[in-house]
């Protein structure tokens, strides 16, 4: 895929339906939210082509901007472009970016063998990218047509006020407004600065958070079947005093320790490392925080990689336990001592905390999951997707887990150094193939993962 070429057509700004009142105009971030990074975040939904004429004339690009603008009167600070003082958003409604595009393959052709660098190409270029500038847009899409008709909505995410659930939530707005039934869904409620006040950071910044590490990086997809994260799931169970770990915990370790077992293959030993998990904080407080809450409402469980696998074999049942222990530390209760005047000091010491811990450790492996979000569901009138996907990335051991379309895998986005990458891909074949032909129950080993095919993996 090449020789894929993307052709604009139109690109404008496209403001809320209404005015945001006044009263409004002043938006808070909340401290979660000074604490985000100024990056987007990319996903691409792709459609199939539409199966009649009648049907292919129900949906236009001109009915996804008046959508869309319908969507920005009630999501009314993604609206806003600049950012004062890492503190608070001017929702002056100057609107988000929407591009038009064709392209010159079939939709086929991309899902066939899709390869991250080409599917770039779908996302509005100029926001797939880190920014320093403060009056950046918050959100910009671009809707690719392709010539057989299928299309596919490449958006960018600031994650200065949009989180996994917050995307899930503005795209499934968005999706249902176009369908006409938009009055069904509940408006976004802006609770964060009320339960997260905000704070003066500059003092905190002398523990900074590090940046993600630019490198010559390769972003490939790996594909985990159902079956085979159940047989993960039924080895690691045997090893472990806690109930049965997640499909996110399981394929998070696995990833981990293939990487880790590339950097002692390259220098000879193993280099301790840490593994940070994205946690939705929404249903770990009392009560629970109802899903259309919006903002940042999460924060990164830390798992140091245990003594045990600097010492020896890295052993997956190991980075489990160690994933579980930290990611079981958010409960209610602890939650509960993050919110409010006095959780400050509680986020603060969690957040130099993280910063020592990535000062002291060489690698840092960024794992981000959203396959508990109905990003599945957007149906902007026509049919679900065909497939979700994320992007390439700039920033290694940065890792996207994503449900595949059947529900019950996960597809996993890994950014790892260039060099790295073809170290990291023999790891998993030969633990696929170990995974095959062995009988799990009998056998203690911890090797695991999978079968690569032009950088594609799957272990359907």
């Amino acid at each position: 895929m090449s020789c894929l070429k993307v052709e604009i057509t139109s690109r404008e700004l496209i403001k809320p339906s209404l005015p945001t009142p006044h009263s409004l105009r002043s938006f808070k971030l909340s401290l979660l939210d000074q604490l985000s990074p100024f990056v987007y975040v990319p996903f691409i939904f792709f459609y199939a082509p539409f199966e009649t004429p009648e049907a292919k004339a129900s949906l236009t690009p001109d009915l996804l901007r008046k959508s869309l603008s319908h969507v920005l009167a009630k999501f009314y600070p993604v609206a806003g472009r600049k950012i004062k003082d890492n503190v608070e958003v001017d929702c002056n409604d100057e609107g988000v970016v929407f591009t038009d595009a064709k392209v010159n393959c079939r939709l086929r052709e991309i899902l066939k063998q899709p390869e991250a660098d080409v599917i770039n190409h779908l996302l509005p270029s100029e926001y797939h990218s880190v920014t320093k500038s403060h009056e950046k847009v918050q959100f910009a899409a671009q809707v690719n047509t392709f010539g057989c008709g299928g299309m596919a909505i490449g958006m960018c995410f600031l994650h200065k006020i949009f989180d996994g659930s917050t995307i899930s939530s503005f795209i499934n707005a968005w999706a249902a407004t176009a369908r006409g039934i938009g009055e069904s869904v509940l408006s976004p409620i802006f609770l964060g600065a009320t339960l997260f006040p905000p704070k003066n950071l500059s003092g905190l910044f002398q523990f900074h958070s590090p940046s993600i590490p630019k490198a010559k990086c390769i972003t490939k997809i790996f594909v985990f079947d159902g079956t085979k994260i159940e047989l993960l799931r039924a080895k690691v169970t045997k090893h472990l005093s806690l109930d049965r770990p997640s499909r996110t915990e399981v394929v998070s370790a696995l990833i981990w320790k293939c990487a880790m077992e590339v950097q002692n293959e390259k220098s000879g030993y193993i280099t301790p490392s840490v593994a940070t998990q994205t946690l939705n904080l929404r249903p770990r407080m009392n009560p629970q925080l109802a899903g259309n809450s919006a903002g940042n409402i999460l924060w990164l469980a830390m798992a140091v990689m245990p003594r045990s696998s600097v010492e020896g074999e890295i052993m997956l049942h190991d980075l489990v336990g160690e994933m579980r222990k930290e990611i079981r530390k958010f409960g209610s209760d602890y939650v509960s001592k993050m919110q409010g005047e006095d959780g400050t000091v509680v986020i603060c010491e969690s957040f130099k905390e993280r910063g020592m811990l990535f000062s002291k450790y060489k690698d840092v492996y960024r794992f981000t999951s959203l396959h508990h979000f109905p990003l599945y569901e957007v149906d902007f009138g026509w049919r679900k997707p065909a497939w979700i996907s994320s992007a390439g990335m700039d920033f290694k051991n940065v890792i996207v887990l994503i449900d595949t379309v059947s529900s019950d895998g996960i597809e996993a986005w890994v950014t790892l150094d260039e060099q790295d990458m073809a170290i990291f891909e023999r790891n998993l074949e030969r633990a696929i193939t170990f995974i095959v032909h062995f009988d799990i129950a009998k056998d203690d080993d911890d090797r695991t993962v999978g079968k690569s095919n032009h950088g594609n993996f799957s272990v359907s």
